[in-house]
């Protein structure tokens, strides 16, 4: 009977999953081509998901985790506090998700990793400039809270992420994101028409094309082309939704969003974004041991671009001399990201202990727009961090231990985190909460898994420091899903 009971909770939620991702678009897309404004479509979200959490009691973190990461798919519709600063609805539902557990008697496991609480007193090292009375303070602190968001995504996470059904419905949100960005920006690019069906959400459909004459879609409906680095993301959840979900119309739903996905990827025109997702193949294929699918992957890309468009073929060929450092002339996007780079390296050098926050500006490249900013030690910290968590899941991974689902999941987490790495080196992201929020997530959910499973049977994983001991606090739960038999907590 208990396992029947869980199985219809298990289904109500991943449906309910759908129903609010479908509701999210749909009330976007009627209130906008009826004379309201995305301010006042937020508005309206925002207070009906914060009715839905509400009501839903005890499971009101994990409803609001799920509307968090969909609220990833509004891109740029952000409310504007000033002219120079505005709040992302990803934002607003974090930090409201913080009230629940007063309100609710909610159990908050107030969880941080070691390296964060050393990285804390570098965000306030970057306010140094007031003492000059230098001071931006729309530009500082856009940055500034890009930052701390990751104190309550910890907290909101770790909470919900303690059993089994929290990570589905937290993924499966997430890859529903990806999947919906990537038939947008398709549909956008067939059929540009769909603008005068829905002018107030598609702003301007038609594609663009760079200077290797390849044409890019726009995905102006989110804003950027950068909505595909979210699909890349999600990608790779496909191997989690395969293990999950193994009937055979669901398997089938799953390879064709995947390809989906992927055609999204395409047609963004995202260099890093193609390399990425060839590293994805190789990585599943190292991974799972399966080293003769590596080279027949290897072999297949390869035989790929011969028969590509020759605008494709000399974008790929462009990519790869702007990674040599030698950015071709009509490359005009890659020679203006290498000088900023180069720029802000000497930078660092001539002033290694920071600007101040928003003093780098668009680095495209994270790890060095927060040595400049910050200073040699916080970029160095930055960076060295991020290979170390990469080192650990690759190392966990090879524990005999896990369980199918575990190494299923784990394999997600390593493939994804490592192409977070690759947006942080070859884009701007921390500017904007629309583009680090989903990175974040990532991150977050990557080390929370590290913490779920132990390296052996009987033990803990305490690189973390965990609040909950420090303080004492009743609104946190002991770390047992944590520890015993390295199984993930139910």
């Amino acid at each position: 009977m208990s396992s029947a009971v869980t199985v219809r909770k298990s289904a109500a939620t991943y449906i309910s999953v759908i129903v609010i991702a479908l509701g999210v678009a749909l009330t976007q897309i009627y209130f906008l081509n009826y004379g309201v404004s995305y301010q006042e479509v937020i508005v309206a979200v925002m207070l009906l998901a914060a009715f839905c959490v509400f009501a839903a009691g005890h499971r009101g973190l994990k409803v609001g985790l799920i509307f968090l990461v969909l609220t990833f798919g509004l891109g740029y519709r952000t409310m504007e506090v000033t002219p120079g600063l505005r709040l992302h609805p990803s934002e607003l539902v974090l930090w409201g998700l913080l009230t629940l557990p007063i309100l609710q008697r909610i159990r908050l496991k107030l969880w941080l990793p070691f390296w964060l609480i050393l990285f804390i007193p570098f965000w306030f090292w970057g306010w140094w400039p007031v003492v000059s009375g230098d001071v931006k303070w729309e530009a500082m602190l856009s940055e500034f809270k890009n930052f701390m968001i990751l104190i309550p995504l910890y907290f909101v996470a770790s909470s919900v992420l303690g059993q089994k059904s929290g990570w589905r419905s937290a993924l499966l949100a997430f890859y529903l994101v990806g999947a919906w960005i990537a038939a947008m920006g398709t549909l956008e690019f067939v059929y540009p028409q769909v603008k005068t069906l829905f002018p107030s959400f598609v702003s301007e459909p038609l594609p663009l094309e760079t200077g290797e004459g390849f044409q890019r879609a726009r995905f102006s409906f989110w804003g950027s082309q950068d909505a595909i680095y979210i699909s890349v993301l999600a990608l790779p959840i496909a191997a989690a939704v395969w293990e999950w979900w193994s009937k055979s119309w669901q398997r089938a739903l799953n390879v064709s969003v995947g390809v989906l996905m992927l055609c999204g990827v395409y047609i963004s025109g995202h260099r890093n974004a193609w390399i990425m997702i060839t590293f994805q193949a190789l990585g599943f294929a190292v991974v799972k041991k399966q080293y003769l699918l590596g080279i027949a992957v290897l072999l297949v890309f390869v035989s790929m671009y011969q028969v590509l468009p020759d605008a494709t073929r000399a974008r790929i060929y462009s990519g790869t001399e702007l990674v040599s450092g030698q950015p071709i002339s009509s490359d005009t996007s890659g020679q203006k990201r290498w000088d900023r780079v180069s720029m802000s390296f000497n930078n660092v050098l001539m002033q290694p202990l920071g600007g101040g926050w928003a003093t780098a500006g668009w680095v495209h490249n994270d790890f060095l727009q927060v040595a400049e900013n910050l200073g040699v030690i916080a970029g160095a910290l930055f960076l060295g961090i991020y290979v170390y968590t990469l080192g650990r899941i690759w190392r966990r991974l090879r524990i005999a231990a896990l369980s199918s689902e575990q190494r299923a999941l784990g394999a997600t987490l390593l493939v994804s985190f490592g192409c977070v790495g690759v947006i942080l080196a070859t884009d701007a992201n921390l500017v904007l909460p629309q583009l680090i929020m989903p990175l974040w997530f990532i991150w977050v959910i990557a080390e929370i898994w590290l913490r779920q499973t132990p390296i052996r049977r009987a033990t803990i994983d305490d690189s973390s420091f965990n609040l909950c001991a420090l303080a004492n606090l009743q609104l946190c739960s002991d770390r047992s899903p944590y520890a015993g038999s390295g199984q993930m907590g139910r």
